[in-house]
């Protein structure tokens, strides 16, 4: 761009990685962006379709592990739930202690995820379109790198991957990054991320 913002990059750190830092954020704005714009235009919150994938990832989900993966409040939660089921796409039925619900999609429900996973794929396939396979083989290798690093540092795994394409992620010779990296923490007998029971 042609404007030239307050200039806050850190001292002692290379142009190139200063560069790597700015595009890296840039990209992911845009890719948010993309994928916001697209869930309203469907009459959605980015939170209730992630909240729909979940769901129709992990059969029987309980009402408080989609609250720790969405990051949501409790009340919050409950107002996502209430209004994903007065629009028919999920349920609520008793969970295994009576005490939580446990969370399934109706067919429209699931239809819906399948959808806006496709989506997702349709609105970010343009920006590796681009590349050599090798290329896109490369770049999926250092963007899981990056991936990892999060997961060390402690962010939620659950949470990096409230929107994941798990087929995708696990195709053929790949692997997701981010349970790779889970499994090598101290609490590694956690479920992975596409699991029952990992909050």
């Amino acid at each position: 761009m042609a404007f030239s913002p307050t200039r806050a990059s850190p001292a002692g750190h290379g142009e190139a990685a200063g560069h790597l830092r700015n595009v890296l954020g840039a990209l992911a704005v845009a890719a948010t962006d993309l994928l916001t714009e697209d869930a309203q235009a469907g009459g959605y919150y980015p939170a209730e379709h992630a909240a729909i994938i979940m769901v129709g990832t992990v059969d029987g989900l309980s009402q408080e592990d989609l609250q720790r993966r969405l990051g949501l409040s409790q009340p919050g939660t409950t107002r996502l739930v209430d209004r994903l089921a007065a629009r028919g796409l999920l349920t609520r039925a008793p969970g295994p202690d009576r005490r939580t619900n446990a969370l399934r999609l109706t067919p429209v429900g699931a239809r819906e995820a399948e959808h806006a996973l496709a989506r997702r794929h349709e609105l970010l396939g343009p920006l590796v379109a681009g590349l050599e396979e090798a290329e896109q083989q490369a770049a999926a290798n250092l963007i899981g790198r990056m991936l990892a690093t999060l997961v060390r540092s402690g962010r939620s795994p659950w949470r990096i991957c409230r929107e994941c394409d798990q087929a995708a992620c696990d195709a053929g010779q790949c692997q997701c990054p981010v349970e790779a990296a889970r499994r090598q923490l101290p609490d590694s007998d956690q479920p992975r991320p596409g699991s029952a029971g990992a909050g």
